[in-house]
């Protein structure tokens, strides 16, 4: 029979602490082993506000109403309440019958991986979108597991039993689907809005740059980085950075400037886990959308991480899931400063550094690279008849006052141009 592994840590601060439960069945969970998941698993209970004190892997087959067999259950209950276990987490989804059952026998809350992430995105969601969405999947979770919700769920605290706007969650099924309806109803009038808002933001020619990356690797760091860049920097167009899993659920659409003067937008996107459930995918669909726009996507990558190659596998499935594997990409390694020696960067595999700075000279001449790689320099002659043409080609760059000058039969323009721009304005290049 196997043992729990118990941690030494003291858990006697936290609300909830956690035994993690899994069974290894000897298959991969898509990109990573069982073990690789609970290492995952551990971070994710911090991320929800709790902690580990034990964790049990078992090698069987998953029980379709206990989960593990039941003597394991009466072994994880006897040891519970010496060790200040109060909640079961395991690494796979429940059926509503293994909940209630595993309930009953252990007397411990149970929590499943997809409660844990639903869980953690209600905390740090902050725009009603996202709040919403959040709220009508964990609905839609219950919806299909009701009866395992009746116990501690209904009358206990904790992770699982709050919404985004911190109500108690619903466990009545006829209430749950009224709610479901009014939420549908609310995310209908949004999506129209943000159908409205990516029409126009389709008028503007800067390129777009999506990050992402696998959670709490430094995106939201590098991405203030670039930020800094843009003329209208202020501190307040930085987005929030925290150091922990998940922290980064709303998509963050910001505004900067390459050395070359031209514009690009840039936006930040949910951190990636493993094996992301379907209806979390499903509920943050916005945020993946803005990768299938982006003209150029960073994968920013913990280059510090002793599971690095797992993280890769995962960001590699979670591409091909969404669509968007034939994406032009630059793999970026951050936190290089902790690696002894610094792999050598090429162009697009860059090990740079948001604490330090290191590297990210590279790193911006390469997104300018490829970006504006069809470029080229152009000499333009406009007439005055059209200062129309100017003022347009300035609305998506900074021209300073040694790029142009008056002569007799116009404003003699020298600018780098894309390859759509040489296009539209060879009438003018002389």
């Amino acid at each position: 029979m196997e043992k729990l592994i118990i941690s030494n840590k003291d858990v006697s601060k936290f609300d909830e602490v956690a035994v993690l439960l899994a069974v290894n069945e000897g298959e991969e969970f898509h990109a990573t082993t069982v073990y690789e998941s609970m290492i995952e698993l551990k971070e994710l209970v911090q991320a929800a506000g709790s902690e580990t004190k034990a964790e049990l892997v078992l090698n069987q087959k998953i029980d379709p109403d206990y989960y593990v067999d039941k003597e394991n259950l009466e072994y994880v209950a006897k040891h519970a309440q010496e060790l200040e276990i109060d909640m079961i987490v395991t690494i796979d989804s429940l059926s509503g019958n293994q909940i209630k059952n595993m309930e009953e026998v252990t007397g411990l809350k149970v929590v499943d991986r997809t409660i844990l992430l639903l869980d953690i995105f209600s905390q740090s969601s902050s725009r009603r979108e996202g709040k919403l969405e959040i709220e009508k999947a964990q609905l839609k979770y219950r919806s299909t597991r009701i009866e395992g919700f009746q116990g501690k769920y209904k009358y206990g605290s904790g992770i699982g039993v709050f919404s985004p706007s911190k109500k108690r969650l619903l466990t009545d099924l006829n209430e749950i689907n009224e709610r479901i309806d009014s939420i549908k109803t609310d995310l209908s009038v949004i999506v129209k809005n943000r159908f409205v808002q990516r029409s126009r933001k389709t008028d503007v020619k800067a390129p777009l740059v999506a990050f992402a990356g696998y959670t709490n690797c430094g995106k939201s760091t590098i991405m203030n980085k670039l930020i800094e860049l843009g003329p209208d920097h202020t501190k307040e167009s930085e987005v929030i950075v925290k150091d922990h899993m998940l922290s980064t659920l709303d998509v963050s659409l910001r505004k900067s400037m390459l050395p070359n003067g031209k514009d690009f937008m840039i936006v930040d996107t949910i951190g990636f886990v493993s094996d992301l459930p379907g209806i979390i995918r499903e509920a943050f669909r916005s945020t993946f959308e803005e990768v299938s726009y982006a003209d150029l996507i960073l994968v920013v990558y913990d280059a510090s991480r002793d599971d690095l190659e797992a993280q890769k596998s995962i960001m590699d499935f979670t591409f091909e899931k969404i669509g968007v594997s034939n994406k032009r990409k630059i793999e970026v390694y951050n936190k290089a400063d902790k690696l002894d020696p610094i792999p050598e960067s090429s162009d697009n595999k860059i090990y740079v550094s948001a604490k330090s700075g290191y590297n990210l000279d590279k790193l911006i001449e390469a997104i300018q690279f490829n970006l504006f790689e069809d470029n080229q320099d152009a000499s333009l002659l406009i007439p005055y008849s059209r200062f129309d043409i100017f003022n347009e080609i300035k609305k998506n760059r900074v021209i300073e006052m040694d790029d142009f000058k008056h002569t007799d039969f116009g404003i003699e323009l020298n600018i780098v141009l894309s390859k759509d721009e040489f296009e539209k304005y060879k009438l003018f290049i002389k």
